[in-house]
């Protein structure tokens, strides 16, 4: 279960001094970090003291795939044309927004629907005239290049309703400050939805795994080669801190002090290495778990350049951001399995099919939803058999449902 809890805004904050963290020993050796030094442990104590960091902001949400409408004219200095266009025609619940004002300045056919529902354009309005509540100030973070994204609550004013609704936002544009987010609208975070057909090239898979409250990796999907240069068996067992580069190492531990304080996503790039690997860089998303601090997570490629400059560049944002939004809910689903299942013998694809099996799912049902024929699908399923040592869909739901095992909430 994730936490609800916040953080008051205003609370004081320790911010660990980037000088007082040495980089581990890059495989093994787990003791290799001093007394004085910076724990994994210390992660709470700065989130209950408030770690510079604020709660999560916010913006808007809902699923199906929809109509799209005519953009408004690109402003004077602003995103060109044919990037807006791109968000408009987007099938995904998506927004763009100025920052930090927040006004909307192009909106996909269902976020308009959700926003106006009885006709009508978010654009050109703040995202405040839809919403009962305030933004709490964690929007600066992104603006600054602190952050480069997090997950958020809201209340959304439909009529004479409130609904709450729940949203990503990522910073785009600008190397120094963001003038820019995107905002990922989702109806139901903890599920998994529907998958939507990406365009040629875009939204490329995502690493998934997870943490223990140790924060050292317990399980990640065996396509983390392509990202490390290492097998899955050389990370599992590591810190999550000893992935990153040094100087990445004080923003990494905010993201986790925020997540863990506030009980909601963060996200951010990092310069990801593991001994004998170069480094490069990679977008990381986090979503804390119980017990506290343990995390599921995400990492992708980050596309060069600005998404803001080009159509392509949104368009590979805007399916990338969703990807990874995707693949940690699936993480973290996961980690709310027994531990000693063998998940993470499984790739990210792998994973995501066997959690809609579990969902009751049948084959056809499962290509239908992730646009893939039923013959790659039962072809992911054998390798999932042969990983698991299982030979039927039963088998295997049955090997997953059994409650003897330990599982990440118990």
């Amino acid at each position: 279960m994730v936490r609800s809890s916040t953080l008051d805004e205003g609370d004081p904050g320790f911010v660990p001094d980037p000088s007082r963290i040495k980089r581990a020993d890059p495989v093994g050796d787990s003791d290799s970090v001093d007394d004085g030094e910076i724990r994994p442990s210390d992660v709470p104590r700065w989130a209950a003291s408030g770690a510079r960091l604020g709660v999560v902001p916010e913006e808007a949400l809902v699923h199906p795939s929809g109509v799209t409408h005519p953009s408004s004219p690109a402003a004077p200095g602003g995103p060109p044309q044919a990037v807006l266009d791109v968000v408009t025609a987007c099938p995904l619940p998506s927004l763009l927004l100025a920052i930090p004002s927040e006004e909307v300045v192009a909106a996909s056919g269902t976020a308009r629907r959700l926003l106006c529902p009885d006709g009508g354009s978010p654009v050109g309005r703040g995202f405040e005239e839809f919403t009962v509540d305030g933004p709490t100030g964690a929007l600066e973070l992104v603006v600054q290049g602190s952050l480069d994204g997090y997950e958020a609550r809201r209340t959304l004013r439909r009529g004479g309703r409130a609904v709450p609704l729940t949203v990503w936002v990522r910073g785009v544009g600008g190397p120094q400050r963001r003038t820019h987010a995107l905002a990922k609208l989702l109806v139901d975070p903890a599920a998994l939805g529907e998958a939507l057909p990406r365009p040629e090239g875009a939204g490329a898979a995502a690493v998934v795994g997870s943490t223990d409250g140790h924060l050292t990796v317990d399980r990640v999907s065996t396509d983390v080669v392509a990202l490390l240069d290492h097998p899955a068996t050389d990370v599992v067992g590591q810190s999550l801190l000893r992935l990153v580069d040094t100087a990445d190492v004080a923003p990494l531990l905010e993201a986790l002090a925020r997540s863990t304080g506030s009980g909601l996503g963060t996200s951010l790039v990092v310069q990801m290495q593991l001994s004998g690997s170069r480094p490069s860089r990679r977008r990381l998303l986090l979503l804390p778990m119980e017990p506290s601090p343990s995390f599921a997570f995400a990492v992708l490629d980050v596309a060069p350049g600005d998404p803001l400059t080009s159509a392509p560049g949104m368009r590979e944002a805007l399916w990338g951001f969703d990807e990874a939004v995707r693949a940690a809910s699936s993480s973290r689903r996961a980690g709310a399995l027994p531990a000693d299942r063998g998940l993470g013998d499984l790739s990210g694809r792998e994973l995501e099919i066997v959690l809609r099996l579990l969902d009751g799912d049948r084959v056809p049902a499962i290509a239908e939803s992730l646009f893939l024929s039923s013959s790659t699908v039962r072809n992911h399923l054998s390798a999932v058999f042969r990983k698991l040592r299982v030979g039927s869909q039963q088998e295997l739901i049955h090997l997953l449902r059994r409650t003897d095992g330990v599982s990440r909430s118990s």
